[in-house]
């Protein structure tokens, strides 16, 4: 009969099964292999003092010798009415000592052995008579069924305990599990984040950590493919941190060795003389995808009992991976359409320029100073992005002017001039069918709207101009004035910067024009000059 210890610093047995076996009137006491007391008799003090007599304890050190070369301890009955059942108690299949499970019967209440040492203490030989007779059952009734009992009591509580660590196994396999998927569940939902690709990189490596229990993450870019992506060329993330161009020779020796193990695309290496701090094992894991090669997911220092890594480990990495590698690609995907995209625009707002010479740059400086205006004015990157892209498309309705009206030398008569008030409506009606820039269209449609709602075409006045609209008539003027045109020279800056001011609270909105005024034109100088340069360039070709 055997009992697993539950603790291995503990050598108590089961408490549910020594609870149940004190009901039945047992007193135990725990031996080690050698016979020797670990703890006291658990049974009431009268009874402690009986037992611990040196004749009763050399009485049943006599039966743990015997049980000690038995392959199947049994019962032994030392003395009539003295009845001892052993528990072999293990602990990782190893025999460490004895729940011994010591049962009365009456005989014992008239054996001499009861009363030896205690002559001439009455009352302690009454409270042990006492005590004993409360334990005593009519055993001799039941005979060998005591011992069955004991065994199928036994054998049922270590199985429920066994059952019980199956189960908590079990948790613990649905919990790595469900870590796992609600990791990949949150990454799945954030790859939209394209435009940030690098917060996305960091989130990913802290989620490996956190999810399989790693000390350390990190990502190295080791391509071309994956330099154009990220700005970023090694993240990392954990408690341990390298320098990249260690890391890069590093890695670059670990993967000209043979790899302990691949698993699901996963290999596995000996961190041993290459990442300090990480041993046992680092797993590494190329991220690619149709075709692109991005660069080296390594994962090392593993948390916990087990320290080398699990298939659990590499499963959960390889789908990481997957999601990892597919955000990339998106990315990737998502940069050239919007390279595309841009030099689309950019190929529209040409043809306008390019119908004039007078404005040729015109809408490419007019986006320069709105984004420059709208950044100055507490938008955002990505925001002041946008502006810039509506700057470049706000004259695009031009196309739908004649070029004779267009490129005309000298005042425009009111009908002409009416042709010219039309390009607003064209340009947002021109655009009106593409969904990514519905945003910019109030810009495009009302950049010539004036702040005292003489403007056109909608006259709106104040607050009612749409404020990507405001921005736009800024730097749209200040350009106009700025440039050579057929019916006029380019005005001094002194006298623009004059006029803007003049003209604020009825041209302009006094809080733009305001902030206006104090922007560096530095760089839109440069590419005033810039643009000159290849007029002439243009001319002599």
């Amino acid at each position: 009969m055997r009992l697993e210890l539950i603790d291995e610093n503990s050598p108590e047995v089961p408490p549910v099964f020594l609870q149940r076996c004190l009901d039945l009137g047992f007193v135990e006491w725990c031996l080690d292999v050698n016979g020797m007391a670990v703890s006291d008799p658990v049974c009431p003090g009268p009874l402690k003092l009986w037992l611990l007599r040196p004749e009763i304890r050399e009485m049943i050190l006599e039966c743990a010798e015997r049980w000690a070369v038995e392959k199947k301890p049994s019962m032994v009955e030392p003395a009539r009415g003295f009845r001892l059942y052993p528990f072999e108690i293990e602990h990782h299949g190893r025999r460490t000592g004895f729940s011994v499970m010591i049962a009365f019967t009456e005989e014992i209440l008239s054996l001499p052995i009861l009363n030896e040492g205690f002559e001439g203490e009455p009352l302690t030989l009454s409270s042990i008579r006492h005590t004993i007779s409360g334990l005593v059952r009519p055993w001799e009734m039941m005979g060998s069924e005591i011992e069955r009992l004991l065994v199928w009591m036994h054998d049922d509580l270590n199985g429920m305990r066994g059952s019980a660590g199956m189960i908590e196994s079990y948790a613990d396999q649905l919990t790595e599990s469900y870590e796992t998927v609600t990791a990949l569940h949150m990454l799945g939902r954030e790859m939209g984040s394209v435009e940030e690709p690098g917060s996305y990189v960091d989130q990913t490596l802290e989620m490996i950590g956190a999810t399989i229990g790693y000390e350390w993450v990190a990502f190295l870019v080791n391509t071309d493919e994956g330099e154009q992506l990220l700005p970023v060329k090694f993240s990392q993330f954990g408690d341990v941190l390298f320098e990249e161009d260690g890391f890069r020779e590093s890695l670059d020796a670990l993967l000209e060795r043979e790899p302990i193990a691949v698993a699901d695309r996963t290999a596995v290496y000996s961190a041993e003389g290459y990442f300090s701090g990480l041993d046992p094992q680092v797993m590494v894991h190329a991220v690619h995808a149709h075709g692109n090669e991005y660069g080296w997911l390594v994962v090392g220092g593993k948390q916990g009992d087990d320290s080398y890594v699990s298939s659990h480990d590499t499963k959960t990495i390889d789908s990481i991976a997957g999601i990892f590698a597919a955000f990339l690609e998106n990315t990737r995907l998502y940069k050239e359409q919007r390279r595309t995209f841009v030099g689309t625009v950019r190929a529209l707002s040409g043809a306008i320029d390019a119908k004039d010479r007078y404005t040729r740059g015109h809408s490419d400086r007019v986006a320069m100073l709105s984004q420059q205006l709208a950044l100055a004015i507490g938008y955002s990157a990505e925001e002041a992005e946008r502006v810039r892209l509506c700057g470049i498309l706000h004259d695009v309705g031009k196309i739908g002017v004649p070029e004779a009206v267009l490129c005309k030398n000298g005042r425009l008569t009111d009908e002409e001039f009416g042709m010219i008030k039309l390009h607003p409506e064209i340009g947002a009606e021109m655009l009106e069918g593409l969904p990514s820039l519905q945003d910019i269209l109030p810009g495009v449609m009302h950049h010539h709207e004036r702040w005292d709602g003489n403007g056109y075409p909608g006259k709106l006045a104040g607050e009612a101009i749409p404020e990507l609209g405001r921005i736009l008539a800024l730097a749209d003027t200040f350009d106009a004035m700025s440039s050579n045109r057929a019916y006029r020279s380019a005005m001094p800056r002194e006298k623009v910067l004059a006029e803007i001011g003049r003209c604020s609270g009825t041209q302009f909105e006094p809080r733009l024009a305001e902030v206006f005024l104090t922007l560096d034109f530095t760089g839109y100088d440069a590419a005033v000059k810039d643009h000159a340069a290849q007029d002439v360039h243009r001319d002599a070709a």
